[in-house]
Order: structure tokens, then sequence, then C-alpha cells
């Protein structure tokens, strides 16, 4: 089937007014969300999609492959000021890359090149206060659904990079999901996280059961189709962990998800160090680049700007 012909996602399914949401989502540390989302996002920004990014991890690693963390203006807007109150505008930053570091002896400074189509909302290391303060105002927690009931701008996508669990705050960005947005869980494939990822099953299934059990408002339905299996071994690159694991995760998983490899070559680790994505110093055939576009495709991102 041809791009041309391919189905294009509906970023405002049911004619809502907010955009389709995606999240990496895994209860466990240290796996690939963040390295998936900024994959994903520039991905999608090049095929001429609107996007954000919202930060919502207090180690804020998305914000700083984007350049938008101690380069941040003093007092700027970051997602936690967005839940407390800040408009949209004031905690948004254009996404950008590093393409020259500062050089203090020659005293010039950094310099970065903007990615167009890309937008990031900057994460803060506050949102650890998140869980208390909603304990104190239940109300706190709805922060993101209002968020999206009151959007009026034109971005065709959100992706939120969560962190490894399901706090208040997690929940918080959780709540707006309809059926047709999605969590899309990256899994190294190791069988701690293969088992880390049935456990993200089993309190995603717990968190919308106690969500929408008294609900009288639209129902919390963070639905996932999609599994990411990433460090999936190669000829050059053999593991028979990494082997047994993608076999059982296919036995396990492959007749009820659409189950995408995902090759871990040296660039993709190389994005937090350059504060850059790989699309901004890798070739254009890397390993990471040729699979994140296949995923994009699968997830209905046909190319609005095919060569």
């Amino acid at each position: 089937m041809s791009n041309s012909t391919l189905p294009r996602r509906n970023t405002r399914p049911g004619g809502r007014n907010w955009p389709l949401l995606l999240a990496t989502l895994i209860i466990t540390g240290g796996s690939a969300k963040t390295s998936s989302i900024v994959m994903l996002a520039v991905t999608l920004a090049l095929r001429g999609y609107k996007v954000r990014v919202f930060d919502f991890d207090h180690q804020r690693s998305a914000s700083h492959i984007f350049c938008a963390m101690d380069e941040l203006p003093a007092g700027h807007g970051t997602i936690y000021d967005l839940a407390h109150g800040a408009s949209l505008d004031e905690c948004s930053v254009p996404a950008r890359y590093l393409v020259a570091p500062a050089d203090p002896e020659a005293g010039t400074e950094a310099e970065y090149e903007e990615i167009e189509n890309l937008t990031l909302v900057p994460g803060s290391r506050e949102v650890k206060n998140f869980d208390t303060e909603s304990a104190l105002d239940g109300m706190l927690q709805q922060w993101f659904r209002e968020l999206c009931d009151s959007y009026e701008g034109d971005d065709d996508v959100w992706l939120l990079d969560l962190p490894a669990s399901l706090s208040k705050w997690v929940v918080s960005a959780l709540i707006p999901f309809q059926k047709e947005d999605e969590v899309v869980p990256p899994a190294l494939v190791t069988s701690k996280e293969e088992t880390d990822l049935k456990a993200t099953f089993e309190e995603l299934a717990d968190m919308r059961a106690n969500l929408n059990k008294h609900s009288r408002r639209r129902k919390t339905e963070p639905t996932i189709r999609h599994i990411l299996m990433c460090g999936t071994p190669t000829p050059g690159r053999p593991d028979s962990e990494g082997d047994r694991t993608v076999a059982s995760m296919t036995a396990t998983y492959g007749e009820e998800f659409q189950l995408h490899r995902v090759r871990w070559s040296t660039v993709i680790r190389q994005q937090h160090r350059r504060q850059a994505p790989v699309h901004a110093f890798g070739a254009s055939n890397a390993a990471p680049i040729e699979d994140y576009n296949k995923i994009a495709t699968a997830l209905g991102f046909v190319d609005l700007n095919p060569a």
C-alpha cells in the first residue's frame, strides 16, 4: 500500500477540541520512554504534524535533549506552573537542539537550531510535590483534563513523557485519555522489563476501574495497542537474552497488540549528551530513524510532506 493511500490518523477524534494524546509509560525506571518520545516527536514534526511534548518526569530528560532546562529564561513557566494555573503559552518553548556548545575562552555563546512544528512544555523538579498537594486539594488532579477541555489551538498531537509510576501526578495526565488516545509502552528486551510490562497492564487496569467506578463525567480510557520492543538484537549485535525476551513477548502479546522492534544503535544513547535528537546528527538511514518512521506510520501518522 502506498503512503498516499494509507489512512491518516484522526487528530481530533469525535470532533473534540483538544489534540490526540499519546504517552510513553512502563512501570520501570531507565527504560526507553524519553528516547521514544523524542524520536516520535521529531519524526511526526518532520512529517508535517504540529506536535507538543509535555515533560512530566521530574528528571527532565526530554527537556534537556530539547535544550529547555538550564537554558530557560528566569521565571519562565514549566509544567508545574501549568498545573497550577499558568497558561499553555506561558509554559511552552520551541524545541531545539544544540549546534555548537558555548566556548568561554573564545567568548562565544551556544548555538541552537529550532525544530519546526515542535513545541515543549519543560519539566520541573517541583512536580514531586504534586501528590501531597493534590491530597489537600482533590480538584488539582483534574488540571490536565481542564487544560484539554479549554484548549483552542491547532496542535495535532500531544506527546506525554511520563515517569515510571502511577502516582497522582501521572494519573492526572491520563485522566483525559479516551479510547482513541494511546499509551505506548517502550520495553527494553530484558526479562525484567517484560515483567514490568505485565505490571503496567495490571496497574493501568486498576487505575481505570478506580477512576471510572463513580465517575459521572466521560470515562478515562488509556488504551494500549502498540508495544515497542527496544534494543532488539541484530546480526551485528547478537543477544541471546534479547532473543528469548522477544520470543516470549511475541508469544504473550503478539496476537492482541502490534509489536515493533526498535534497533538500539549507539546513536540513540548519544541524544542526551549531545542535547539533540538522532535526526540532527545521525545518518538518515540510522536504524532508530528507520524504526521510528515505521512506528509513526503504524500509529497512523502518514507523511504529510512526502518527497
